[in-house]
C-alpha cells in the first residue's frame, strides 16, 4: 500500500501542498481501513496510481473553476482565465481516457467532443477573420485617402476619415471580441465538465465518504 500511495502522491505535483496532503491522507486512510495492503489490491480497488491521479487532478481543477465562477454570495461571476479553462479541458480528457467506460459511451462522447470543438473553432476563426478584414479595409481606406490628398483633398479626407473611423471602432470592439472568444472557450469547458461528470463515476472511496 505504501508503494501505491507513494506512486500516487508523486503524480499530484500540480496540486498545492495542502491539497496534496488532503487527498493523499484520504486515500491512505481509505486503503488502511479496507485492509488493502498489497499493491495489486489497491489497483483493483482504485485503479492504477496514474488513473487515480488523473481523476483527482480533473476533479480539483473542476472544483477550482466552480469556486472561481461563484462569489461568496453565490452569484455567478467569471474570474477564470482562458488558460485555466484549457488546462481543465486537458485534465478532463486525460481522466476520461484513463477511465474504463463502455464503447458506445466513449464513441458518443468522442463524436460530440469533435462537433463541439469544430463549432468553437469555427466561431473563433470567423471572429478573427472579421477582425482581419476590418483591419485591412480600414488601413486600405486610410492609405488611399492619404494617396489622393494631393489630387483631391476632400475625397482624400473622406477616405482617410473612413479608414480612421473603422480602425477606431475596431479598437473599441476589441474587449467585446475578447469576451466572446473567452465565452466560447468557457462554454467548451462547461461541456467537457458535464461530459466528464456523466462518463466518469465516483470511485468506491469517494462513494464511501469523500466530499468533492
Amino acid at each position: 500500500m505504501d508503494d501505491y500511495i507513494a506512486d500516487f502522491s508523486a503524480l499530484l505535483k500540480q496540486l498545492d501542498a495542502e491539497e496534496q496532503e488532503e487527498v493523499v491522507d484520504f486515500y491512505r486512510e481509505y486503503l488502511q481501513d479496507g485492509h488493502f495492503t498489497a499493491y495489486d489490491d489497491c489497483i483493483r480497488e482504485l485503479g492504477t496510481p496514474r488513473q487515480l491521479a488523473r481523476k483527482v487532478l480533473a476533479d480539483y481543477s473542476i472544483k477550482n473553476l466552480e469556486m472561481d465562477d461563484t462569489d461568496q454570495a453565490g452569484t455567478k461571476v467569471r474570474s477564470t482565465k482562458p488558460k485555466d479553462d484549457v488546462r481543465t479541458v486537458w485534465l478532463i480528457i486525460l481522466a476520461v481516457l484513463s477511465t474504463p467506460i463502455t464503447i458506445p459511451l466513449a464513441f458518443g462522447l468522442a463524436c460530440l467532443s469533435v462537433a463541439i470543438f469544430a463549432a468553437a473553432f469555427g466561431v473563433i476563426i470567423a471572429l478573427l477573420g472579421l477582425v482581419v478584414a476590418v483591419v485591412v479595409g480600414g488601413f486600405s481606406s486610410l492609405i488611399i485617402g492619404i494617396g489622393i490628398l494631393s489630387s483631391d483633398i476632400w475625397l482624400g479626407l473622406l477616405y482617410a476619415g473612413i479608414g480612421i473611423t473603422i480602425i477606431g471602432v475596431l479598437v473599441m470592439m476589441v474587449p467585446l471580441f475578447s469576451k466572446v472568444i473567452n465565452g466560447v472557450i468557457h462554454g467548451v469547458t462547461n461541456f467537457f465538465r458535464w461530459a466528464y461528470q456523466k462518463a466518469v463515476p465516483k470511485n468506491r472511496a469517494e462513494k464511501h465518504g469523500r466530499g468533492q
